[in-house]
């Protein structure tokens, strides 16, 4: 499987077919991929077809790396401020990226999600609830990736 391989569902255990059926649910056709990451690796969970066109010469490898920042950028923002921090979102002239991070004992897991940029308004606050209610309910490990040659 190379980086931006997808998932077919059946392959995917419960949590993370869970994860899926969520986002898509709560986006439709605006989702385009959604990836899980620890420290060390990441999986490609979907990943609509003309995303995969379009990433097919991206190091998308070097791109989740970036987004590994936010297991330290997330703890510092909790030791400065006085409320917990629970999302990002950056827009891009076609598309949005939304990145949340749910935890439990040792385990750390990053959910990063790609959606269309259009007039949509998307509630990233309530996708973040939507990430830690799943985790919480399938417990943050079941959210791990898996590196390729492990599945």
């Amino acid at each position: 499987m190379t980086t931006h391989d997808t998932q077919p569902q059946s392959a995917l255990d419960d949590a993370k077919a869970a994860l899926v059926d969520a986002l898509r649910d709560a986006l439709g056709d605006n989702l385009r991929d959604v990836w899980v990451l620890d420290q060390h690796t990441q999986q490609s969970l979907y990943l609509r077809e003309d995303v995969a066109d379009r990433i097919e010469d991206v190091d998308v490898e070097k791109h989740l790396d970036n987004e590994r920042y936010g297991f330290v950028t997330r703890q510092t923002y909790n030791r400065l401020h006085y409320s917990e921090f629970r999302y990002t979102h950056r827009g891009f002239d076609t598309w949005e990226l939304f990145r949340t991070f749910v935890s439990e004992d040792d385990a750390q897991v990053g959910v990063v999600v790609g959606v269309d940029a259009n007039d949509a308004n998307y509630d990233f606050g309530a996708l973040t609830d939507t990430v830690h209610d799943l985790a919480a309910e399938y417990g943050v490990k079941a959210l791990a990736p898996v590196a390729p040659d492990d599945a």
